[in-house]
């Protein structure tokens, strides 16, 4: 968990500005501007392998201070950079722990270009933030939390764009980190809103797949929350959900036990490094889940899409599938099971409304004794783990 908020929003300016995650390095290259503020902010931005090239000005007034026109740049790659043209610090404080303190950062009109893709981000503000030590920032030993902390933290018409040619404009991007433990994060939500992907804006590929699906544009969002108890020792994931227009929604639910802070400190010193972090999750067991698709059409233009390519209608394509049903699951050699996916199958392809898979065993099971009926008894995991498939059940 510490690594998604580190991921997300936590890495700040360096992850939504400078187009590539670097370390900080403690001290700054920059020529200092006097500030406290100032110089203790773009501290954090210096890393390895970039650094904070120029700034236009700095004013103060009251509570706030004013960068105008900054610029990163990569050291050993000049296709690479990124500019903000304003940043507001206010009600900043540095802290006795080196810790740089804001009531608000704010940032507009940013922009990062790179020969593989870029990034535009109209505004950014981010409140209640507590920005680490460009060492803490830099540490790997697991015992130091390395991200910012934030209340909230929000992002206004962005657009993404790849090297292949493909963009995506996002109205809204909004984070919230709603309790603490320490350092740790225990309560979080996040929104997307206003996804859009055009045909207009895609390569090749990728906009004959949408045009194949019936689409000239599509628009996305997604949703999310969850909790982490330290003293439960449970973290929950709640509506977890990517919804679309004329598409359908995805919906994950998750409720797991034995997340400990030792775990959760210990999973973030293992980046790179999955072995130690499959160890960790041994312990950690699974209480419920369920995934869960409403179908808007997606499931129907995905069916006319395969049924064209095969020369043949839907109806058709859907009686073959149905029927092979019964062979392509005969290898979960689970006949109870099995009858109960062919028929929850059968159901949705000839009706697609919804389908859900549920696991909700009577008693938590850890992921020691899954991984480990996975490899010795497979077909056992269904009464294991309690699983059930449905179609077509209210929501």
């Amino acid at each position: 968990m510490r690594e998604f908020f580190r991921s997300t929003a936590c890495r700040l300016v360096f992850v939504l500005c400078a187009s590539a995650p670097f370390a900080p390095l403690p001290a700054a290259a920059f020529t200092p501007t006097g500030n406290e503020l100032a110089d203790a902010f773009m501290a954090v931005l210096e890393t390895d392998d970039g650094m904070v090239d120029s700034y236009g000005s700095v004013s103060e007034g009251g509570e706030t201070v004013i960068i105008k026109d900054l610029l990163l740049k990569r050291k050993d790659d000049d296709t690479k950079s990124a500019t903000i043209a304003t940043t507001t610090l206010r009600d900043g404080m540095v802290q006795s722990n080196g810790r740089l303190k804001l009531g608000s950062l704010s940032m507009s009109d940013l922009s990062a270009t790179s020969d593989d893709g870029g990034l535009a981000i109209g505004s950014f503000i981010a409140t209640n933030l507590v920005l680490p030590t460009p060492e803490e920032l830099n540490s790997n030993d697991g015992d130091t939390v390395v991200g910012p902390s934030y209340e909230t933290l929000e992002v206004l018409d962005a657009t993404i764009s790849d090297g292949d040619g493909n963009k995506f404009d996002i109205g809204r991007l909004f984070t919230a980190i709603d309790e603490m433990d320490g350092d740790l994060p225990t309560a979080f939500r996040f929104a997307v809103d206003d996804l859009k992907i055009e045909g207009s804006n895609l390569d090749g590929e990728a906009k004959k797949t949408l045009s194949d699906l019936g689409y000239e544009n599509l628009t996305l969002s997604a949703e999310g929350q969850s909790r982490w108890d330290p003293e439960k020792e449970t973290l929950e994931v709640k509506n977890l959900k990517i919804s679309g227009a004329e598409a359908g929604s995805f919906a994950l639910n998750l409720s797991l036990g034995g997340v400990s802070r030792d775990v959760i400190t210990k999973l973030g010193a293992t980046e790179g490094n999955p072995e130690s972090a499959m160890g960790l999750v041994q312990g950690i067991s699974v209480k419920n889940v369920s995934i869960r698709l409403d179908n808007s059409s997606l499931v129907e233009r995905a069916l006319d899409m395969q049924a064209r390519e095969a020369g043949m209608d839907r109806a058709t394509l859907v009686q073959q599938l149905s029927a092979g049903l019964p062979m392509m699951v005969s290898i979960l050699q689970n006949p109870a099971f099995q009858e109960k996916v062919v028929t929850a199958a059968t159901t949705f392809l000839n009706d697609p409304v919804s389908l859900e898979v549920t696991v909700a065993p009577a008693n938590p099971v850890p992921f020691a004794q899954i991984m480990g009926q996975a490899m010795m008894a497979p077909q056992t995991l269904p009464e294991v783990l309690a699983v059930d498939v449905i179609a077509n059940s209210p929501n």
